[in-house]
């Protein structure tokens, strides 16, 4: 009988993998990569696209750019404010908006639940990182994302591909006591920790690795119908 595959999870933390992120262009959808080295404990990130020539940085790359960098995904505008009309306390802003906007509103106008007026809200954006396949940096869409039937499987780099590979193929897990609660292991949603979807996972993390190996199609459009079962892929 052939000894089981083992996984030792040692703790570590989905950032280990942020260093190097395959992502693709926000303008043109060429391949790319940013490129963010941890040096003196800060990551300054960089991404040129070789395609359209879309530059983007991190503020603390050079001056060329806003106080707060580049961000290409989501945003998030908060803030709050007394009532103009009846003093209440408080009126709240907390508002994402998909994609990248032209121009961030400076104020919002909220409405007061006592009085029922409008008054305006000063707010403040600020990136929103959430739970989309996106690079943390500068929020750019990832190239390494796969659909199945049962949600959405992406990696940042082979490094990260590697790992999850290892972890679903291995069919005896451990866990370093050291490792606490916070690796990107333990994180995983518990669909992607089944046994029953190891064939599932482990087809789309090869259509992944091919991805890197220079099959660059993109994501497969019958990636729901894995494993025979020809169910509908589920939306988001």
């Amino acid at each position: 009988m052939d000894a089981p595959l083992r996984h030792i999870d040692d703790g570590r933390g989905l950032w280990r993998y942020a260093g190097l992120i395959e992502v693709r262009c926000p303008r043109c959808a060429r391949p790319g990569q940013v490129r963010a080295p941890r040096e003196d404990g800060q990551r300054e990130a960089r991404f040129a696209c070789a395609g359209c020539g879309l530059h983007a940085a991190t503020a603390s790359c050079c001056g060329l750019h806003s106080a707060q960098g580049d961000w290409y995904g989501p945003v998030r505008v908060c803030g709050r404010r007394p009532c103009g009309y009846c003093g209440h306390q408080w009126l709240s802003v907390n508002r994402v908006f998909e994609g990248r906007p032209a121009h961030t509103p400076p104020r919002v106008d909220a409405r007061c639940p006592s009085c029922a007026r409008e008054s305006a809200v000063d707010v403040q954006a600020h990136p929103h990182r959430g739970h989309e396949p996106r690079d943390p940096h500068l929020g750019l869409p990832l190239r390494l994302l796969e659909p199945t039937r049962c949600g959405l499987l992406w990696a940042y780099n082979a490094q990260h591909l590697d790992e999850l590979r290892r972890y679903v193929a291995a069919s005896q897990r451990e866990r370093m006591r050291s490792a606490g609660n916070a690796s990107m292991i333990s994180r995983l949603p518990a669909w992607m920790k089944l046994a029953r979807h190891r064939t599932l996972m482990l087809k789309a993390l090869e259509r992944m690795s091919a991805r890197l190996d220079g099959d660059d199609r993109g994501p497969r459009a019958d990636g729901a119908r894995d494993n025979g079962s020809g169910a509908r892929r589920r939306r988001g």
